[in-house]
């Protein structure tokens, strides 16, 4: 008897000892996310972990998107990935990359050449990074960022290639208020929600006006910005006034609460937000729809004229968001 309650407390010592040591492991690791952009026909760009210490990873927010899009044809349905690292000093491997849902669909569109990088950092245990950069016609950049603070951890991490031709083109350029859908080179006054977007703060400039758009460079891609339903209750000036900002709004974004930043860069909606996070997400309602900025609703549509409204509170924060189940898991973060 005593034998078997000793071989008892031995082995209730063991797996106290175990759970003790699978806290311990808990405690020393951190969490690296993508970051996955756009989507819809035209593609996403992809900002991934690809190895950690030269093993790699088992899966990316490219590989999880492109299962998701299966069925969908050339529709890309963007998903966001995030894991598990070892804590402390890490060699990490990180690349971005345009991509489609199809692999065909490269035969037909140009797109920018991949970057990778490997890169040695000090990970804290218990924190959030992220790997991010932008990807377009004059800028290859790819860091990792401290999730809380939005910053890079290493500025060192950051690497620029520009196409001096674009970059010229690009002088002067002031940056894009908010998320902005598009299809094909329009972007409507409608910003279809469940289309792709370009991000808040990419860097714009205005061309030239024609009837009811106006013709610009969006990090060095050739884009139109028009009214397709509220030409009686703006000008085009006042328009496109709106849309392109002097301040570069990711500044803003950096003092977010983290929960609230990857809202943002999903380009959805969640409980608590305020009105100009509402903005810098959706993009401002359709002034035909919605008379005035401070008004209790703003009403919002999808490509296929599904109508949701975004409710605010006395504190003029989100309350609720009014849709059908299909909207809600495409405006709502959280409910993918």
């Amino acid at each position: 008897m005593q034998r078997r309650q000793m071989i008892r407390a031995i082995g209730w010592i063991a797996g106290l000892g175990l759970v003790w040591a699978g806290a311990a492991q808990a405690a020393e690791t951190a969490s690296v996310a993508d970051t996955a952009l756009g989507g819809g026909r035209d593609g996403g760009n992809f900002f991934l972990l690809q190895a950690v210490n030269g093993q790699k990873v088992e899966d990316n927010a490219l590989q999880a998107s492109v299962r998701a899009s299966r069925n969908r044809g050339p529709d890309l349905l963007i998903q966001q990935v995030e894991r598990a690292v070892p804590a402390g000093k890490v060699r990490l491997s990180i690349t971005a990359r345009h991509a489609f849902a199809a692999p065909v669909q490269t035969l037909f569109r140009s797109e920018s050449p991949p970057v990778e990088q490997e890169v040695e950092v000090e990970l804290q245990a218990g924190r959030r990074y992220r790997v991010n950069g932008a990807l377009d016609a004059y800028r290859h950049e790819l860091w990792l960022e401290d999730v809380e603070t939005g910053k890079p951890v290493d500025a060192s991490l950051v690497s620029q290639v520009q196409d001096p031709e674009v970059a010229k083109a690009m002088a002067g350029a002031l940056y894009t208020c908010c998320n902005l859908h598009y299809e094909g080179d329009w972007i409507s006054d409608a910003n279809w929600t469940d289309l792709p977007f370009v991000p808040a703060g990419a860097r714009i400039v205005l061309k030239d006006y024609g009837r009811q758009r106006a013709q610009v460079l969006i990090d060095g891609w050739p884009m139109r910005i028009g009214l397709d339903y509220g030409r009686k209750q703006e000008s085009r000036e006042q328009f496109v006034g709106k849309l392109i900002v002097k301040d570069d709004p990711r500044q803003r974004l950096a003092t977010y609460a983290p929960d609230v930043r990857d809202a943002i860069r999903a380009g959805k909606v969640k409980l608590g937000m305020t009105r100009e996070q509402v903005i810098m997400s959706l993009g401002y309602p359709r002034s035909d729809l919605t008379a005035s900025l401070t008004a209790e609703q703003w009403l919002y549509n999808t490509v296929d004229e599904q109508e949701f409204a975004v409710i605010f509170g006395p504190a003029e924060t989100v309350v609720r968001v009014d849709a059908g189940p299909r909207v809600k898991s495409l405006v709502i973060a959280g409910t993918d």
